[in-house]
């Protein structure tokens, strides 16, 4: 019987590169979540990351300049 891919990364065979990875720390269940989502939803979700960083951005340069303006 073969495995889905979901099932590979939740329950690694041992020895395995995913199990290596599991072992080094790497979080495969946030992996497994990004495939059950559809490919316009994974896109979104990296544009809605996109604008968050965009933004975070803008306000870190916004206060670094109201900081230098300080007497």
């Amino acid at each position: 019987m073969k495995r889905t891919p979901e099932e590979k990364l939740l329950n690694p065979k041992p020895g395995s590169k995913v199990a290596a990875a599991k072992e080094f720390g790497i979080d495969l269940t946030l992996l497994v979540e990004n495939l059950r989502l559809t490919p316009d939803q994974r896109v979104r979700n990296l544009q809605q990351s996109m604008f968050s960083l965009e933004e975070l951005k803008r306000q870190a340069e916004t206060g670094k300049k109201q900081n230098n303006d300080k007497p």
